[in-house]
């Protein structure tokens, strides 16, 4: 599964080392039928639950809305939410095809916050589609889910996450058992109404409220899954859709899991042959990867914010980095750094 990379703690640790989406008040139920209207306005910077280290409101070519839908589908008169969504218009208005809206994966991955982040790989689309995404329900600003206080959450991102005895598993049963009960007490409302199929429910009100007869869909990672959900539940209104690193529904978590192991091991193998083809005298080698990480595991180094860097943190900063191509620059720094005694870049590219 996918997180978004938090390219402002990036920026921040590598200088270190050389909205609202519209909200409406109270006073009748909004309306949630196809029918409603968008009020697109500017973005706001997104908050620490969409991207914990941006600071930055998305530039003047983007808008920000909030769709209402309802909180449980069976009861369509019921509670609503709001879902927190973003947009770009197409260039050629003129050849404008419709709207495509992206999902990121995770699950749980803020579609406000990483679709401007990224938009410059879609450059081309953007000519004819308008540049759709959301935060999905329980995601963000859509009545994102709670679970622990921020220096809790920090720990618990932080803690040994690949036990070596019985003690250290008991100790990670008990953070999970924690951190499920921190979701239900301060999330009760909303949890039981989070997941794909309602997710998929949403983005078909989402196309209607957007004018569009068929949904265009570009997901990535989960986001594949959920794009599948969609087309099971409304295969006639499927329009075009390009699926990125496909997610297998028939799997099991435990066969998911593995076989994301498997693509971060081919992953890796590719950034260190790229790497050592650039002539970068401070390559990393997987012996020394994980040295590091055996280090670690029992004595992190410093890292920004009163943070350190664990061997969990820098795990999930490698991850993270394989991704795409244009981070590996700066996972060879930050393995070089950490190496010194300098977590801020792993740190930084591992920032859940």
């Amino acid at each position: 599964m996918s997180r978004p990379l938090r390219l402002g703690a990036l920026s921040a640790a590598l200088l270190l080392t050389a909205l609202a989406a519209g909200c409406g008040g109270d006073g009748e139920r909004p309306d949630t039928s196809s029918h409603q209207k968008l009020d697109w306005a500017g973005c706001p910077a997104p908050s620490s639950s969409q991207d914990a280290a941006a600071t930055k409101a998305p530039g003047g070519e983007w808008e920000c809305a909030t769709l209402h839908v309802p909180l449980d589908y069976r009861k369509p008169h019921g509670k609503t939410i709001g879902i927190a969504m973003i947009r770009a218009k197409a260039t050629d208005r003129r050849h404008r095809i419709g709207s495509l809206i992206f999902n990121f994966g995770g699950p749980g991955g803020s579609g406000v916050a990483t679709l401007p982040a990224l938009a410059g790989g879609y450059k081309q689309l953007r000519t004819r589609y308008d540049l759709v995404s959301f935060d999905p329900r329980g995601v963000g600003r859509s009545s994102g889910v709670r679970c622990l206080p921020d220096r809790q959450l920090d720990a618990y991102y932080a803690a040994d996450s690949t036990p070596n005895d019985n003690a250290e598993v008991k100790s990670l049963v008990r953070r999970v058992k924690t951190y499920a009960a921190g979701c239900e007490k301060n999330s009760g409302t909303i949890l039981p109404y989070v997941g794909t199929t309602n997710a998929a429910r949403d983005m078909d009100l989402m196309r209607r409220v957007l004018g569009d007869k068929k949904m265009h869909y570009f997901g990535v990672s989960y986001g594949t899954e959920l794009g599948g959900v969609y087309a099971h539940l409304y295969p006639k209104r499927v329009g075009r859709a390009l699926f990125d690193g496909v997610v297998d529904p028939m799997q099991t978590p435990e066969q998911g899991a593995l076989g994301q192991a498997k693509g971060f091991q081919r992953a890796l193998d590719d950034y260190l042959k790229a790497c050592t083809r650039t002539g970068v005298y401070s390559c990393p080698t997987q012996n020394r990867i994980r040295s590091l990480l055996k280090r670690l595991d029992g004595r992190p180094v410093r890292g920004y914010g009163g943070r350190k860097l664990t061997e969990s943190l820098a795990d999930g900063g490698i991850a993270q980095s394989l991704y795409s191509k244009e981070y590996w620059q700066y996972l060879t720094q930050g393995i070089a750094a950490a190496q010194q005694g300098d977590g801020r870049i792993l740190l930084a590219l591992g920032t859940p």
